[in-house]
């Protein structure tokens, strides 16, 4: 069983960029968690109510988008802020992963 250089490199290069894909991504989400960590801390420091309820009205929008995107297909909602919602949801379930397998 014959493999050719051509086939071989390029199946290396593939894994080589998607390697090099995945800890960007990685290393984007882990300066995006110490990002929100000082924003959070920072924003506690000036005003603690404040950054609670930006934080819990936050959550309540993620928790709308989640809640849309899992009812039953005759029952979504067709308009930007149900779409905002959705995508919120989904940046924030990616940015989720992509930071619990951080190591910083």
């Amino acid at each position: 069983m014959a493999v050719s250089v051509k086939g071989f490199l390029k199946g290396t290069a593939e894994e080589i960029v998607e390697a090099v894909g995945e800890l960007l991504l990685q290393l984007l989400a882990c300066a995006l968690l110490v990002g929100l960590v000082f924003l959070a801390g920072w924003g506690w420091s000036v005003s603690p109510v404040l950054t609670g309820a930006g934080g819990g009205l936050f959550a309540l929008f993620t928790g709308y988008g989640v809640w849309e995107a899992f009812r039953g297909s005759e029952r979504h909602r067709r308009g930007r802020l149900a779409s905002a919602a959705v995508m919120t949801a989904g940046v924030v379930a990616v940015f989720a992963y992509f930071a619990s397998e951080c190591s910083c």
